[in-house]
């Protein structure tokens, strides 16, 4: 693919470590005459070094790479791309992580299942300025806010983990320490510890053990 685009057409990057899902999101994007892919990568730094060299209008990314995973990825491609025109596409679940996907600063969160009829759609909704998401987390997130205006109670379960406490959670089950975790999210090993805290009431789970066990079984 070219990295010379049309004036007329946005441009497109793709960052994800399948080349089957690179290839068949590039060629459906570039039949559709719509929008000009101009670069893909399957791996975050090599992703990273060409979207700062080719500045595209949308970057189109998963939240798994063979040298990055999760909210990682996520906060790593929204920074690198300046308007934060962002749309992820998983294969995780949406209910788990497109608020946090969103809370990132990324605009548009999309399952991989659905990607083929919305891809576009999404693409061009985000380009306008807008935020993609499925009907069904739109409404999720509509009755969040109904909620929380009512002053109804608290959330439970893992939908009520800040973006922060997953990203313990996720690094927990990645066998890491208080004290690496405290390093890698420029936090105090105490904060780091608060987190944990936090995570056990919300999940329910009554020792440190649990905890472990119950990171270790999401990855």
């Amino acid at each position: 693919m070219s990295a010379d685009k049309p004036a007329a057409l946005p441009s497109v990057f793709i960052l994800d470590d399948h080349d089957i899902v690179r290839f068949g999101l590039a060629t459906l994007l570039a039949t559709s005459g719509q929008v000009h892919v101009v670069g893909s990568a399957s791996s975050l730094t090599a992703g990273l070094e060409q979207i700062h060299q080719l500045q595209p209008d949308l970057v189109i990314s998963d939240m798994s790479m063979d040298d990055s995973k999760g909210l990682d990825t996520v906060r790593a491609v929204v920074q690198a791309q300046a308007p934060r025109r962002v749309l992820i596409v998983s294969m995780h679940d949406e209910v788990l992580y497109g608020e946090q996907v969103l809370s990132l600063g990324a605009r548009g969160y999309l399952m991989k299942e659905t990607a083929y009829a919305h891809v576009l759609p999404a693409a061009h909704h985000i380009l306008e300025g807008g935020t993609w998401v499925s009907p069904a987390m739109n409404s999720r997130l509509l009755s969040r806010l109904s909620r929380r205006a009512a002053g109804a109670a608290s959330r439970t379960g893992e939908s009520a983990l800040t973006t922060r406490e997953i990203e313990v959670l996720e690094k927990l089950g990645k066998g890491k320490t208080t004290k690496e975790i405290a390093y890698e999210l420029e936090l105090s090993s105490r904060t780091v510890d608060i987190h944990r805290a936090n995570i056990k009431r919300k999940l329910g789970l009554r020792s440190a053990a649990e905890l472990m066990a119950y990171s270790l079984s999401r990855t």
